[in-house]
């Protein structure tokens, strides 16, 4: 319409001059008659004007009735706009808002509030600070009963006023409640096996045999069934069950009540019963969701037993572990393994062990001991060790100086150097890469051997060629003692080899109190055919004064925390400090009422120690494994770096409190 005005108003002009032009003409010839054309001519101009003004002035009453008739439907669009918003400063306070959000946020009233009242744990600032235009802020963010999407669009600054946004709210509450209830109906498989089966009905008389049999099956198909899920017999000792996600965390809350209960199964057998499972929630499909609850079942085994293991969402969750691990009276295990290694080490270039870092008297003497296959086979083999430390050195020393020992052990680099394609490496007493001497050299290695006696933790050497893993065994010291005797008849072994081995059992079974069986002496019986010597042994567990006094003064400090605990602490950097603080925390058990010990110690380089003993009762490898160790029910131990002493004690004191609530919650439950 204003192109059309300004096109009309020179045509205008044209012709009005025109007319003038024409009016002076006839006044030239008749001045009345031009005078009388002249003033009709000012007339028809002055109505030409009006009728300009008059259009424009109703085509701007139409234009500004046109732009309120818009701002009245923009705004009658945003306050029916069915997605909450509102309109902030960068202060948050609320400068506009639609009602939606006053049903969201149950207020009546929201101008002038601030949205960050409402939304506490929302950094505004963060976000208002940001270049970009628009944010998405939030996903599935709960407010009252629903679930929003929220993101902030910035408004462009106009006569620099202050910043103003706009913060959307889009609510996802029914596609939150549709994954829920698709995530609740996923499907997770549980793998179960009944441990140390044929140990159980060894020691159940034999008319109670197939009661308890079917006893265990009857409980565990209820157990399955209760939860509306499908069950099915593996085998005699094995079942597979299938249950929703949703049951899955039913069980989990419960902290797989089964474990409980088949252990109160008593048909007058000496060896209690109790279950591992292997829980896996859904993976990309059932055969990859099965063969996940395997893998947790064979951790479940590998920690003892009595326990489940949970693979869900790519974490893993353990529950249970309460008993000690059945000893296993037949070696046909240990005949098949030796023979195996056997024929490995024959088919090797050459053969590399190495144990945990820091190591201690039961990774250096089994590492001694597999020397001793090796040499056995006459086959070169090399002990992986780049310094000694105060808990191995007298034994070290006695082996640096045998005739035949100089050289047995290389540092990192020269263990590098002797890797060859055909090269056999040995990881002892860990199973856990990352705990190694050398970590590195695992992977230029083609052929693995593991042998170990901890309980299984979530780490794992899961590629070893061959994986000699029994935690029953009291040391890993005990398991190659047994190999020995397979590798070559008769097994004459040299004195050096005898003692590094009995030192290692002693170490590890506190001079023979704990974690003892039958194949233990057996083991200590062969050592002292072989002429190894208690009274050395002995000799490698003597303390200096000053330590004999550190663990006189941490016993004499210790505190006790929920008259169980004993907790002894010292940040005085000690050397032999793996060894010093297991003694300590052997002697604190023996103060009435305790039955779990605790020693936390500065190690020369800077690491807290923490040595953990228990009397069974109380499974300390669960605790330590909380603080990133592990090893046995009744002995564990973790190394902690970048903390001091207290932050690592008060650490400690905030996992055993958690133990106890949840201890306490579970009695609630269960009553």
């Amino acid at each position: 319409m204003k192109d059309k005005i300004k096109f009309n108003f020179p045509e205008v002009n044209i012709y009005m001059a025109f007319i003038f032009t024409l009016c002076l003409i006839i006044s030239y010839y008749d001045f009345i008659i031009g005078i009388f054309t002249l003033l009709i001519l000012i007339y028809i101009f002055y109505f030409n004007a009006r009728i300009i003004r008059l259009k424009a002035s109703s085509l701007m009453v139409n234009l500004r009735n046109l732009s309120i008739d818009m701002d009245e439907t923009a705004k009658q669009t945003l306050l029916e706009f069915p997605v909450a918003m509102a309109i902030v400063d960068e202060h948050t306070n609320i400068i506009w808002s639609n009602p939606i959000i006053y049903g969201m946020l149950k207020r009546d009233n929201l101008i002038g509030t601030k949205l960050s009242e409402y939304l506490c744990d929302i950094n505004f600032s963060y976000y208002f600070g940001s270049e970009q235009d628009e944010l998405h802020v939030a996903e599935g963010y709960r407010i009252g009963h629903g679930y929003y999407d929220i993101r902030i669009i910035k408004l462009p600054i106009q006569n620099g006023l202050e910043k103003k946004y706009i913060i959307y709210f889009f609510d996802v509450s029914k596609q939150i409640e549709l994954k829920e209830v698709y995530d609740n109906s996923k499907p997770a498989v549980l793998s179960i096996q009944i441990d140390g089966y044929d140990e159980v009905m060894n020691s159940t008389p034999d008319d109670f045999r197939p009661l308890m049999q079917s006893d265990v099956e009857r409980r565990v198909r209820l157990y399955i069934e209760q939860k509306n899920g499908i069950f099915t017999k593996r085998s005699s000792s094995k079942f597979l069950g299938i249950i929703t996600d949703f049951d899955l965390r039913e069980m989990e809350n419960s902290k797989f009540s089964i474990l409980d209960d088949v252990r109160e199964i008593d048909f007058s057998n000496t060896v209690p019963v109790t279950l591992s499972i292997g829980v896996s929630s859904f993976e990309s499909n059932l055969i990859e969701t099965n063969k996940n609850s395997l893998a947790a079942l064979e951790i479940a085994l590998g920690r003892g037993g009595d326990q489940a293991v949970c693979k869900i969402d790519g974490k893993t969750v353990f529950y249970g572990g309460k008993s000690k691990e059945v000893e296993k009276k037949t070696r046909v295990k240990a005949r098949i393994v030796a023979h195996g290694i056997k024929d490995l080490v024959e088919s090797a270039s050459n053969v590399l062990i190495m144990g945990h870092a820091y190591p201690d008297l039961d990774a250096i003497g089994s590492s001694i001991g597999v020397h001793m296959i090796c040499k056995m086979l006459n086959k070169d083999s090399h002990i992986i060790l780049d310094n000694s430390n105060a808990s191995i050195e007298e034994l070290y020393q006695d082996i640096i100086a045998q005739e035949g020992y100089k050289n047995v052990f290389v540092s990192h680099q020269k263990a590098e150097n002797m890797v060859g394609d055909d090269t056999v490496l040995f990881v002892m007493d860990t199973h856990r890469p990352s705990s190694t001497e050398y970590p590195d050299i695992i992977s230029r290695v083609k052929r693995v051997v593991l042998i170990d006696h901890h309980r299984r933790g979530i780490e794992f050497l899961d590629d070893a060629f061959i994986s000699y893993h029994e935690t029953y065994a009291s040391s890993t010291c005990e398991m190659v003692t047994e190999l020995l005797q397979y590798i070559k008849e008769p097994a004459n072994l040299d004195v050096v080899t005898a003692n590094s081995l009995l030192a290692g059992i002693t170490l590890d079974t506190k001079n023979f109190s704990f974690k003892t069986g039958v194949r233990t002496y057996e083991a200590a019986a062969f050592l002292r055919r072989n002429n190894a010597d208690p009274v050395k042994v002995k000799m490698y567990f003597r303390r200096d004064y000053e330590s004999f006094i550190t663990n006189a003064n941490s016993v004499k400090n210790a505190e006790i925390v929920d008259n169980i605990y004993a907790i002894s602490k010292s940040d005085k950097k000690i050397e032999n400090t793996s060894l010093i603080a297991s003694q300590i925390a052997d002697e604190l058990l023996n103060i009435q009422g305790v039955e779990a010990s605790f020693v936390v110690m500065l190690r020369p380089d800077n690491v807290v120690h923490v040595s953990a003993r228990s009397l069974d009762k109380i499974n300390v490898q669960l605790i330590m494994e909380k603080l990133g160790g592990g090893g046995h029910i009744d002995t564990a131990a973790t190394q902690i770096k970048g903390k001091s002493v207290e932050e690592v004690t008060q650490m400690l004191k905030e996992i055993l409190t958690s133990i106890k609530l949840e201890e306490t919650e579970q009695k609630i439950k269960t009553n």
